[in-house]
């Protein structure tokens, strides 16, 4: 693969050799802290990327100063110094996917921002932030650093436009195969400041399918034909759907995602999922995102049967189009008998994100040939433990519409397949009453009119 041109000019870009520049940015945590200055907007990687090794130094210098700065990120771990009650009136956090932030929010200086997730880049970029704290892997023999697991959390034209950089080099993180358009590499000529770190990056291990999920995911497989190009993400469904893809005998996959994990690992161990009819990327599994544990990382590291792209690339709807056979596989909370699906709050409480979903129900369906499914379980106990059912005649009040009914197209629960696309309000509601669970199935039906009119 062709490596890319710098683009920034870092600090020591003005000297020779990438390995001379890395010396002379090396740098401590607490030195590193000092080129964050009080009103600064701050864009830092999230999660496994979270750069701890300058996260506790400036939280001491802004209480040190009682300074203020924004922070711009997403999927914000819980044991931030950054985020601890007790700075809540030194840093304001933005974040457009909430995880470990629905808990912080109760803080109220962390807030929520509805952006679809390949529009990363253009909010952080709006807020126009005047450094960038980042995670990366150690240098190639060529001086790239690779943005690693959850790195594009902070795109790259984030980097290109802050005035500061500084780059924490993380020992324990992979670097995978990137390069071209929306490439996930930063040169070290392009860093400001290097703080060294050796902290194990927090795994995700897979999580288990349960008896319900693979019901689902059965359902699932049925729609997916050899040769697409999949999209799905993370949890117990999207292992099942592996599952289920393999014992159907499913041929040539491709994968474009924003998300891989585990399951993706298993899927092409198998020669199920092979890349070879795609049309972008042929040959090679591209994602955003790499959440899983230390096997996938292994599998994946510096291996050209990987792709990492930057989120805006990975999720452009157009793009997406390009593959034929794009079949994306997303999750609701909810949806109503009209099909509005409710994919990210707890009526108007924030519990995760709009995401991709949008981006994928789209982009699926503009594809030659391709589908979109919506995937949510029939039904949930509530904290009382009264069941109560994820398909109800309209939304709560205040709930979002993740995907708005003019685009769902499949919708599939344990109890079968709704496709709903150019259907009326009444054949959507009554393909919709039929694969709800059948306790909720007739106070449906009495529902519907006095819903629908």
């Amino acid at each position: 693969m062709t490596l890319p041109t710098p683009v920034r000019k870092g600090r020591a870009s003005g000297l020779s050799g990438w390995r001379r520049q890395y010396e002379a940015l090396r740098t401590t945590a607490v030195q590193a802290a000092e080129w964050i200055r009080p009103g600064d907007a701050v864009a830092v990687s999230g999660s496994a990327n979270w750069p701890y090794a300058v996260d506790g130094a400036l939280a001491e210098r802004l209480r040190s100063l009682e300074g203020h700065i924004e922070l711009l990120s997403l999927y914000a771990p819980l044991d931030t110094a950054l985020l601890a009650p007790e700075n809540a009136d030194l840093v304001s956090y933005q974040a457009n996917f909430f995880s470990g932030e629905r808990l912080l929010a109760k803080q109220g200086n962390v807030w929520y921002v509805p952006a679809h997730l390949s529009a990363t880049g253009d909010w952080m970029c709006a807020r126009q932030p005047r450094a960038a704290v980042i995670a990366c892997s150690p240098p190639d023999e060529n001086g790239w650093m690779c943005r690693s697991l959850w790195g594009a959390s902070v795109p790259r034209a984030v980097l290109e436009q802050a005035e500061t950089v500084v780059v924490v080099v993380n020992s324990g993180l992979p670097s995978f195969s990137s390069g071209g358009e929306g490439h996930m590499l930063f040169h070290v000529s392009e860093a400001d400041a290097i703080v060294e770190d050796s902290r194990p990056p927090a795994e995700h291990p897979p999580v288990p399918a349960g008896e319900t999920d693979r019901r689902i995911a059965a359902y699932i497989a049925e729609l997916i034909p050899d040769g697409a190009c999949v999209q799905f993400g993370l949890g117990g469904l999207a292992n099942a759907v592996g599952e289920c893809l393999v014992d159907a005998g499913k041929r040539d996959l491709g994968l474009q995602t924003e998300v891989i994990g585990n399951c993706v690992m298993e899927l092409m161990k198998k020669g199920v999922l092979n890349n070879s009819r795609k049309q972008t990327c042929p040959g090679q599994s591209v994602g955003a995102y790499f959440i899983g544990d230390k096997r996938l990382w292994d599998f994946a590291r510096d291996n050209p049967a990987f792709c990492q792209k930057d989120i805006h690339w990975t999720n452009d709807p157009r793009r997406i189009a390009q593959n034929d056979r794009v079949v994306s596989i997303n999750n609701a909370m909810e949806i109503d008998l009209t099909g509005q699906v409710n994919a990210e709050s707890v009526g108007p409480r924030q519990y995760s994100g709009t995401g991709g979903q949008l981006e994928w129900v789209l982009g699926s369906q503009w594809s030659k040939d391709g589908k979109s499914i919506i995937a949510l379980r029939s039904s949930y106990r509530d904290k009382a433990g009264v069941p109560r059912s994820k398909i109800v005649p309209q939304l709560p009040p205040g709930s979002t519409v993740t995907t708005p009914r003019t685009c769902v197209q499949y919708v599939v629960t344990e109890y079968g397949v709704a496709d709903l696309k150019y259907k009326s309000v009444l054949e959507r509601a009554r393909a919709l009453i039929a694969i709800a669970h059948p306790d909720f199935r007739a106070e449906l039906s009495r529902n519907l009119l006095g819903t629908l009119l």
